[in-house]
């Protein structure tokens, strides 16, 4: 019990404790290179430098192959849950996406010289608010002003997933759920034309700026549709002093994959009583620090615990806190086979900004879903 209360007070002085003048406030008017990197300097702490995030690409696998899938998922009813003969259809498009480090040696040359005016200086990742990112295609045959775009969910996994504050995240999973319309378009793009496929993403940050949108650059004719799609439909303010949200950096790039080389990235599955180990994922998602729902509350961590294929209870966690207010999705992927014809169940543990832990009890899923929102619903004790 003394440990458990020594641990409360601890976090309680870490929160409390904290500056509120350490909140970053970049000021996005005056922009400052350095060493070929662009820095914003913070309003009040004026030793403080924030760089922008590295360029955003696909992963490879260990063979060297683009890490994504396309799987379209068809169910007809089970049995086991009395649904025989219902039909449902899910579409998932996944992509694993790595974010080009900034140059060591950069930085470490840009701190030199923002020495000579700071000799303290500290150099920062910039805070980013929210990811917002797309896939955009042309159906085969249409031409270009018919292009789709597709918003979906940018998940972390792992620690590579989140920033700290001396680096950006690492890596992250683009999920794209897509009704039976879209998803066959996209399989027709992918099989016949390597070139219409793209990914389109914008960071945002909050600072001292009159513009809702930075930077907005694209590849080639995408320029266009990705200002159509991105830049706020507002107009700029008129306030230069004002704090306010706006994109900060953005860009595309097509996706060059040739199916008849990579047949396996694209897979259609017929689910019927028992849905293959494989696919045991979870996306989590909470939106109370994104959308600033609860002033009390520093993390939010979610327990989910399932059977394994040998019976034993096969368990993970993921969290959420007010440091990483774009991570508002984690993909919870068990590493063990569990047994997907039984229930999960889960339980959310709170930290609140005075140092207390809640625990919730444990609820019970009967139904399979890739899905879980644990945002705090409103009219709640906890608001």
């Amino acid at each position: 019990m003394m440990i458990r209360y020594a641990l409360f007070l601890c976090l309680a002085l870490l929160v409390l404790g904290w500056p509120e003048s350490s909140e970053a406030q970049p000021d996005f008017n005056n922009a400052r290179q350095a060493a070929n990197i662009t820095f914003f300097q913070d309003i009040k702490q004026t030793a403080v430098y924030y760089y922008l995030p590295g360029s955003l690409a696909i992963g490879r696998t260990a063979e060297k192959k683009p890490d994504l899938s396309f799987i379209l998922m068809r169910y007809a009813g089970s049995a086991s849950y009395n649904d025989e003969g219902k039909k449902q259809f899910r579409n998932i498009l996944t992509i694993r996406l790595l974010m080009k480090p900034v140059d060591a040696d950069s930085l470490r040359k840009a701190r030199q010289l923002l020495q000579q005016s700071y000799p303290s200086v500290q150099l920062k990742p910039l805070p980013i608010s929210q990811v917002e990112a797309m896939i955009v295609f042309t159906p085969v045959g249409a031409p270009d002003s018919a292009r789709l775009a597709r918003k979906g969910e940018m998940a972390a996994e792992n620690d590579a997933g989140y920033t700290t504050s001396a680096t950006y995240w690492q890596e992250r999973y683009f999920t794209l759920c897509l009704d039976n319309n879209s998803a066959d378009l996209l399989v027709q793009a992918f099989s016949k034309n390597l070139t219409v496929i793209s990914f389109m993403y914008a960071f945002y940050s909050k600072g001292r700026t009159s513009k809702n949108a930075l930077d907005i650059s694209g590849y080639g004719s995408l320029d266009n549709t990705l200002k159509q799609q991105l830049k706020a439909a507002a107009p700029d303010s008129s306030e230069a002093d004002s704090l306010h949200e706006c994109i900060v950096k953005s860009d595309a790039f097509p996706i060059n994959i040739d199916t008849a080389e990579n047949p396996d990235l694209i897979r259609k599955i017929d689910m019927n009583d028992v849905t293959p180990p494989g696919y045991a994922v979870v996306n989590v998602r909470n939106y109370d620090f994104a959308n600033h729902l609860r002033s009390d509350l520093y993390e939010k961590t979610v327990d989910l615990e399932a059977t394994g294929a040998g019976g034993d209870p096969v368990s993970l966690s993921v969290s959420f806190n007010r440091k990483n207010t774009d991570v508002t999705s984690v993909n919870f992927r068990f590493k063990y086979a569990v047994r997907l014809d039984r229930p999960y169940r889960y339980r959310v543990r709170e930290l609140l900004t005075d140092g207390q832990e809640t625990i919730s009890g444990w609820n019970t899923v009967n139904v399979w879903s890739n899905l879980l929102d644990v945002t705090t619903r409103p009219n709640t004790d906890n608001q």
